[in-house]
């Protein structure tokens, strides 16, 4: 056992602190979902580690919940040598979930960890082997990295665990749209569905796999099923709307197109589509009170106020419009010449001109 780091005083009480104490409260958010009672009940033939979890409760006590965060980050090399040292047998743990370590690779991934995130999952394979997720979250990192085959497999693997887990089955369609197999594609996001009824991602990437295989009439089906299981949903009715317009069927684009006019956007992604229309029938002050009032409400969403420069172009603010342009410019000039396609469809060749525009 390693020498106290530092001795802790509370209240008049001292308590000894070492480098295995901050693991502790790792394994036990990491594992135990914060509960020290189910983590004890797994060590309670180790003296020791029933004392240092009677020693972090009565700290915990006195200060109040300490998250095992504040620990982070921990390779799975350090995270096995720790195991090592304290003589702890993961296999013992039986009552250990890994939830929290496919969280913490979810979290490393996007840190741009991917290789240690690969690592971690390994390690709860290893330990595992019948935790369907894992080979999920890998199979979906393999891929990322361009091993299609074996991320492929590993994804095939983690349904015959599970048959229910529904994020094998859109991470599966996904690979095989990469790879332009859009049959199988539409397979895997259709099994997807029965599971999860509700996924929007679902409906539109079957919607679109249809699309590239030129099957609109079956893309149709789809976004019409979509519609049924959420009356909120505008992107839906604007991409039938869409569809049925290339298949020159008007007056049922034209009812779709009335349907949204009615609505107001109840999800955020459904805002971009719902402003288009409204530009298309001259509705401007309708869409600039709406996106205001997000935006405001919603900080995080700033980006939604480039679509104010249509509406205040057409009300004569174009010192706004402008203003709104050059914040986009200097900070988001991605998402700037991502519109222009909008603005050029909207705004008429002088309006384009004053704001800004060339």
């Amino acid at each position: 056992m390693k020498d106290n780091l530092l001795i802790l005083e509370i209240e008049n009480h001292e308590y000894g602190i070492d480098f295995y104490d901050p693991f502790f409260f790792l394994l036990r958010d990491l594992l135990y979902e914060g509960t020290w009672e189910t983590f004890a009940a797994d060590v309670s033939v180790h003296k020791e580690h029933i004392e240092r979890i009677h020693k972090l409760q009565s700290i915990e006590k006195k200060t109040g919940k300490i998250s095992g965060s504040l620990f982070l980050p921990i390779s799975t090399q350090e995270m096995k040598s720790y195991f090592k040292e304290l003589n702890l047998n993961l296999f013992e743990l039986k009552n250990a979930v890994p939830d929290g370590l496919y969280e913490l690779a979810q979290d490393e991934s996007e840190s741009e960890e991917l290789d240690e995130a690969i690592k971690l999952m390994d390690f709860v394979i290893e330990t595992w082997p019948m935790y369907a997720k894992a080979y999920e979250l890998k199979g979906t990192f393999l891929i990322e990295k361009g091993d299609q085959e074996e991320g492929i497999a590993l994804l095939k693997t983690a349904i015959e665990i599970d048959p229910t887990l529904a994020e094998a089955y859109s991470e599966l369609g996904q690979a095989y749209y990469n790879l332009e197999d859009y049959e199988m594609a539409i397979e895997e996001w259709e099994k997807e569905l029965e599971y999860t009824p509700y996924d929007k991602f679902a409906y539109f990437m079957i919607a679109d796999a249809y699309r590239k295989m030129g099957k609109i009439g079956s893309a149709i089906d789809i976004l019409k099923r979509f519609v049924s299981e959420d009356k909120k949903t505008i992107l839906a009715r604007y991409e039938l709307m869409d569809l049925y317009n290339q298949l020159g069927e008007y007056d049922v684009a034209k009812d779709y197109e009335d349907q949204i006019l009615k609505m107001m956007p109840y999800y955020p992604g459904d805002i971009e589509s719902w402003a288009k229309v409204l530009f298309k029938n001259e509705r401007y002050d309708e869409v600039i009170k709406v996106v205001e009032e997000h935006v405001q409400k919603y900080p995080i969403d700033s980006h939604f106020k480039i679509l104010l420069v249509v509406p205040y172009a057409k009300t004569g603010r174009y010192d706004e419009a402008k203003r709104i342009l050059n914040e986009f410019k200097n900070q988001k000039d991605w998402y700037f010449y991502g519109k222009k396609e909008l603005f050029e469809t909207n705004l008429s060749p002088e309006e384009l001109n004053l704001c800004g525009i060339h």
